[in-house]
C-alpha cells in the first residue's frame, strides 16, 4: 500500500515536471517568435506627396507610379543588389525573327483577393490598358508605335508581333519602370470599367496588397500571406505624405516614421541625432532642368510650335546653361554628393552612345561663365533695358528631396546675369495638363528621374512620346533611328550621333547624377537593400528589415 501511494506520488511529481518543461519550451518558442518579428507590424515610410494619386495605373506617371510598385509584378524583374534584368512573371524570354518576344509565364501565380490564376490573358489585357488614348508615362507611344498584334499561345505563353525592332522594349515591362505591373482582367470586368478612389486598384500579384488609402494623406498596404516569390518582413507598409523635409525629420527623429528622404543639409542633422543613411546599389539617379519650349506640333506635325519663344534660341539656352555654376550648387544642396552629368540621358560607363568630347568641351560649351552668358544673351538681343524674361517651375518632388530648393537657386544664378525670372507654382494637377499639350512655352523646370536610356531620350530630349524637353526633328528622326537599330555596335553609333545634336543645339541642361539615400530610424529598420536608380526612387520595399 505505501509502495503504492509512492508510485502514485512520483508519477504525479514526473508528470508535473513534465508539464512545466513542455510550458517552458513553448514560452522558449514564443519569445524566439517575438524575437523574430520587427518591432513594429507597420513600417512607415515619409516622403513628399506624389503628384498624381489614383487607383488607375496607366494614367499616372513613372514616379506616382511607385504607389503601384509593392503590389505589382512585371513580366521582367530587377535584381536589387545591382538592377540587372532578372526573371519575374515571365520565367524566360527570347526575340524571334519577324521580329517577336515570346514570354513564358510563371504558373501557379495567384492575383490578390482571390481573382485567380495570372494567365496570358492577363498580360494582354494589361498591354491593352497601357495602348489606351489616356496613358501616359512614356509606355504608350512606344506600345503603339512598335506592337503589330498579340497572340496568346495557351495560358502560360504569350508572343508580341512587332512592327519593327525596338530596343527600348524589354525595359517597357521590366521593373526598372513601375509603370506596366500585370492585373486582372478578371477584377476589372467585375468593376464595368476603371476603379474609382473609392474603390481599391486592380489586383496584382505582388508581396503586398492594398490596404487603405487616405487621399492627400497615406496609402497603406498588407503583407500577402505565403507569397509566391517574396517574403515582406513585416505585417504592413505605410507611405504617408508629408510636403516639408523639416517635418519628416521632426518625425523621423521621434519615431513617427521610419524612413525617409532628406537634403543633405537635414541629413546631416539626422546622422549627429543618431539616425543611419541608407544607399542604393546602383545608382543612375539624374537630377536636371528641361527647357519648355521647343516641340513639334503634336497635330499640325510642323516645328516648332512656338515660334515665339525665347527660348528657341540656342544662345538663350546656352546662356542659361552658362549662369549655373554647378559646382557651388552641387556643395550647398547635396553636400558635394552630385557627380556632374554632361550629357543627360548618357553616362560614360552605364550607357551606350557616350563621346568623350562632350566632357572635354564641356567648361567651354556649357561650364559656369557669368560674362559670357551676358555676351551670349547680347548677341540674342537681350540687354539690361531688354531683358529676357522667363518661368522656373518651384514644386517639390517625392524623391528629390530639396527639388524646390535646386529650383529657387538656379532662378537666381539667372537673375545673376540679368534675366527677368518668374517663379511658377503651379499645381500637380495643372503641371500635368499643359504639359501634355505642351501648354509651357517659355519655361524651365526641374526633374529627377531614372528611367533607362531610350525611355529617358523619348520623353526628355525628343518629341517622341509624352515629350518633356526641347527638341529638334533631325534629334527625333535620330532617335527613332537609333531605337530600331538591332545590333549594339548600330545603337552606339546613332545614340552618339544623337547625342552631339542635343549637345550641340544646348537643348539639354544637365545637372548631377545622384546617388539614392534615405535616412533610417535604426531603432525600427536595420537594413534595406534596393537599386536606388528606379523611376519613382522607392522600389523593392518588401526587402526592408526591421530591428529585432
Amino acid at each position: 500500500m505505501i509502495k503504492g501511494r509512492a508510485l502514485t506520488y512520483v508519477s504525479l511529481l514526473l508528470s508535473l515536471v513534465l508539464m512545466l518543461t513542455m510550458l517552458s519550451a513553448c514560452s522558449g518558442d514564443a519569445d524566439d517568435s517575438a524575437a523574430s518579428a520587427p518591432k513594429v507590424d507597420r513600417l512607415i515610410i515619409g516622403t513628399a506627396p506624389f503628384s498624381q494619386e489614383s487607383n488607375v495605373r496607366r494614367i499616372v506617371g513613372q514616379i506616382a507610379a511607385v504607389q503601384f510598385d509593392i503590389m505589382d509584378e512585371h513580366l521582367i524583374g530587377l535584381d536589387e543588389t545591382n538592377g540587372q534584368q532578372i526573371p519575374e512573371l515571365a520565367s524566360e524570354w527570347s526575340l524571334e525573327a519577324g521580329p517577336a518576344y515570346r514570354f513564358k509565364l510563371e504558373k501557379g501565380i495567384q492575383f490578390h483577393n482571390d481573382w485567380g490564376e495570372m494567365t496570358a490573358e492577363d498580360v494582354v489585357f494589361t498591354v491593352e490598358e497601357f495602348m489606351k488614348e489616356d496613358a501616359i508615362g512614356g509606355v504608350r507611344a512606344p506600345l503603339v508605335r512598335t506592337v503589330d498584334r498579340l497572340e496568346i499561345v495557351n495560358d502560360h505563353e504569350v508572343v508580341f508581333h512587332m512592327k519593327s525592332y525596338d530596343a527600348d522594349f524589354l525595359n517597357i515591362f521590366a521593373r526598372q519602370q513601375p509603370i506596366a505591373g500585370i492585373t486582372s482582367k478578371a477584377h476589372f470586368e467585375s468593376l464595368g470599367g476603371d476603379p474609382t478612389m473609392a474603390q481599391e486598384p486592380l489586383a496584382a500579384t505582388g508581396p503586398y496588397q492594398f490596404n487603405d488609402r487616405g487621399e492627400s494623406e497615406f496609402i497603406r498596404y498588407e503583407r500577402v500571406a505565403n507569397h509566391w516569390d517574396k517574403d515582406g518582413d513585416f505585417k504592413e507598409i505605410e507611405i504617408t505624405f508629408m510636403a516639408e523635409a523639416s517635418t519628416r525629420l521632426a518625425a523621423l527623429l521621434t519615431g513617427e516614421i521610419h524612413i525617409t528622404n532628406l537634403p543633405d543639409d537635414l541629413i546631416t542633422i539626422a546622422v549627429n541625432e543618431d539616425m543611419r543613411t541608407v544607399q542604393g546599389t546602383a545608382t543612375l539617379r539624374r537630377a536636371f532642368l528641361r527647357f519648355l519650349c521647343c516641340y513639334v506640333d503634336p497635330k499640325a506635325k510642323t516645328y516648332p510650335m512656338h515660334p515665339g519663344s525665347p527660348l528657341q534660341d540656342a544662345n538663350v539656352r546656352r546662356a542659361l546653361n552658362k549662369a549655373v555654376n554647378r559646382d557651388e550648387l552641387n556643395q550647398a544642396l547635396f553636400g558635394g554628393k552630385g557627380e556632374t552629368m554632361f550629357l543627360n540621358n548618357y553616362h560614360p560607363t552605364l550607357g551606350a552612345g557616350w563621346n568623350p568630347a562632350w566632357e572635354a568641351r564641356f567648361d567651354e560649351s556649357y561650364g559656369y561663365d557669368p560674362a559670357a552668358a551676358k555676351a551670349l544673351l547680347a548677341e540674342a538681343g537681350y540687354t539690361a533695358s531688354n531683358p529676357l524674361e522667363t518661368n522656373v517651375h518651384v514644386y517639390k518632388d517625392a524623391s528629390l528631396p530639396g527639388a524646390d530648393d535646386v529650383a529657387e537657386s538656379v532662378a537666381a544664378y539667372f537673375t545673376e546675369i540679368g534675366v527677368k525670372v518668374n517663379l511658377i507654382t503651379d499645381d500637380a494637377a495643372t503641371r500635368r495638363a499643359k504639359s501634355r499639350v505642351q501648354g509651357y512655352t517659355n519655361h524651365l523646370s526641374l526633374y529627377d528621374t531614372s528611367a533607362a536610356q531610350f525611355t529617358g531620350l523619348s520623353v526628355y530630349a525628343t518629341n517622341t512620346s509624352f515629350s518633356r524637353g526641347a527638341t529638334t526633328p533631325a534629334a527625333d528622326a535620330k532617335f527613332l533611328e537609333a531605337r530600331r537599330a538591332s545590333t549594339a555596335a548600330d545603337q552606339d553609333r546613332l545614340l552618339r550621333e544623337l547625342g552631339n545634336i542635343i549637345y550641340d543645339s544646348y537643348a539639354d541642361f544637365p545637372l548631377y547624377y545622384l546617388p539614392a539615400e534615405v535616412v533610417v530610424n535604426p531603432d525600427f529598420v536595420d537594413e534595406w537593400v534596393w537599386p536606388g536608380f528606379l523611376s519613382g526612387f522607392w522600389s523593392h520595399l518588401w526587402n526592408v528589415k526591421g530591428t529585432r
